[in-house]
């Protein structure tokens, strides 16, 4: 075998082919050779359980052979190209160089990280992602630059193949992260077989490679152990993976800001499955604000194996109903549902464009809907019970609450204080709820809750003296009064030579928050004031008052 190993590392196409065709027929032989010198002969469920198995590994491997058929051709045409044409050669060596040169804020951060693997996360050189016909026409931006599809940032694991792929992205968050709390939840979750045949994937959605690198920094330092053999990597895409996502259309009525959230979450999922295709049998979609339940993989393994053999066509499973999160692929068909996300990927988010692709697989025009959604069952079939409940209180998408709550998660904050500027006064019009009173809420001791705020009412904060603000936050909504938020309203500032008149600088966006910086030039501020444009339906929270002049700015 491992003569044949060799031979076929030096033959031509053709021959490589053969190969290939002869080692796989050889590796399921020998599968099979074991399964009959089992002493007792396994029943008729379990045999088919381990044909279906044996099954898809033939198709994982299957698809790792035509991409390697693919690598060929390339390499041949390559070759064929540079015979006739050296100074190309030398342009293509060139243009495949490395692609960003490390600051050097993050080399000194790698000096303290003497000894562990985190440090050696920026020697990508040799790892490139989506090598897919079409991916330069369906995102042509990725051919600005050639080595748009090599990673900035990848701690290794060094697992050439696993059962199991989990893939786990990640970005930053407006409030708290969950990542650790996921991970600690799905490691614990494994049994001591599933810990050496399964890999999990942290894909970091950032370009900030300080960002990254912390990331990586804290996930070594929380495990270790698993960070060595190989259980746990850290990816991070080049900034030139995106496109200019400030430009994009809006579709399904949504505001730019989710437009350009959603379009991004898409590009990243993708990246995460292209990468994740080549590792593993299977692929596990989570997100990184899940907890697990206790060998939930077991579960995975049996559930896969039992549906195997009675809907073997299925296209993955499900083992959570919300969202993206517990979807089961196999890896070997990937490549079908990346392609589908770069067609559509501006259109609409990751979780409808999961449930177009089915339907475009199995719907038909002249069939009702509820025909449709049996078709859709046929190949996704949903397990008994969800095996990973959803924890995020703030979502990934800036301002957003997402109504759940775990009760293992314990007391989540309804207000984040500041050390805001002192004042003079305050106005409102909006009638104060009890004790939560802007005042209170301004020193940080509570929320302020409002009753019914109406158009034209305001929250003035006058300075105690003229002061240059250089950021503003203002949070409305928390996790137990979701819906209280400013709708309609506005921020305004008053300068000192503006003659009284307010001017508008911000709106409160869909998620009730408004945040942003001021420019220099408004000079010392009088005050800074909420104002509402049209009559509520709800009560209003405000759970976040945040004023950052600049000296402080500069401190910080």
């Amino acid at each position: 075998m491992a003569r044949a190993f060799r031979v076929c590392g030096y033959t031509s196409r053709r021959r490589f082919t053969a190969c290939l065709i002869f080692l796989v027929s050889s590796v399921s032989l020998t599968i099979f050779v074991s399964i009959l010198r089992i002493s007792h002969f396994p029943q008729e469920d379990l045999m088919e359980k381990t044909i279906a198995d044996m099954h898809s590994r033939m198709r994982f491997i299957e698809s790792l052979y035509r991409a390697r058929q693919e690598d060929i051709i390339a390499l041949q045409n390559k070759i064929y190209s540079t015979r006739s044409n050296t100074t190309y050669k030398h342009a293509v060596a060139k243009s495949n160089s490395r692609h960003f040169t490390v600051p050097p804020e993050i080399v000194a951060m790698m000096r303290n990280l003497t000894g562990m693997k985190a440090a050696s996360g920026f020697q990508t050189e040799t790892l490139t992602l989506m090598q897919t016909s079409f991916v330069y026409q369906l995102l042509p931006h990725l051919m600005a630059t050639p080595t748009s599809l090599q990673p900035a940032y990848h701690l290794k694991g060094g697992r050439l193949f696993s059962e199991v792929v989990i893939g786990i992205p990640t970005v930053r968050r407006d409030k708290e992260s969950y990542l650790m709390i996921t991970l600690s939840h799905l490691i614990s979750g494994l049994t001591v077989a599933d810990l050496n045949n399964t890999l999990i994937v942290i894909f970091v959605g950032e370009t900030d490679l300080e960002y990254v690198l912390n990331i990586a920094r804290q996930v070594e330092t929380k495990f270790p152990k698993h960070v060595a053999n190989g259980l746990v990597e850290v990816i991070s895409p080049s900034a030139s993976y995106y496109p200019n996502l400030e430009s994009l259309p809006l579709t399904l009525g949504d505001s730019f800001k989710r437009v350009k959230w959603r379009t991004k979450q898409n590009l990243d999922t993708i990246y995460l499955m292209a990468y994740a295709q080549t590792k593993g049998t299977f692929y596990l979609m989570l997100e990184d604000d899940v907890i697990a339940k206790n060998k939930y993989m077991q579960e995975i393994k049996h559930f896969t194996a039992a549906t195997s053999v009675s809907t073997p066509n299925w296209y993955f499973l499900e083992f959570c109903h919300v969202g993206g999160i517990g979807k089961l692929f196999r890896s070997a068909d990937l490549i079908h549902f990346i392609t589908y996300v770069q067609l559509f990927y501006k259109n609409m988010p990751i979780d409808w464009l999961l449930e177009s692709f089915l339907a475009d697989r199995v719907c038909t025009i002249d069939k009702s809907v509820n025909n449709c959604g049996k078709n859709k069952l046929q190949i996704r079939p949903k397990y008994k019970s969800s095996l990973f409940q959803h924890i995020g209180v703030y979502s990934s998408l800036k301002g957003k609450i997402q109504k759940v709550k775990d009760p293992q998660f314990g007391a989540l904050a309804t207000y984040y204080p500041h050390n805001n500027p002192p004042l003079k006064r305050i106005n409102t019009d909006i009638k104060e709820h009890s004790d939560h009173t802007v005042k209170r809420a301004y020193e940080g001791k509570t929320y302020f809750w409002g009753i019914k705020p109406k158009e034209g009412d305001v929250i003035e904060f006058w300075f105690a003296k003229p002061t240059a603000i250089a950021s503003y936050i203002f949070r409305s909504g928390n996790v137990e009064h979701v819906s209280d938020k400013f709708y309609n309203t506005v921020v305004e500032v008053l300068p000192v030579n503006a003659s009284r008149h307010f001017i508008f600088v911000d709106d409160f966006d869909e998620f009730g928050l408004a945040e942003g910086d001021l420019k220099r030039s408004f000079g010392p501020l009088l005050a800074i004031r909420i104002r509402v444009n049209k009559d509520s339906y709800y009560w209003t929270v405000l759970s976040e008052i945040g004023l950052q002049t600049f000296d402080k700015a500069k401190k910080s």
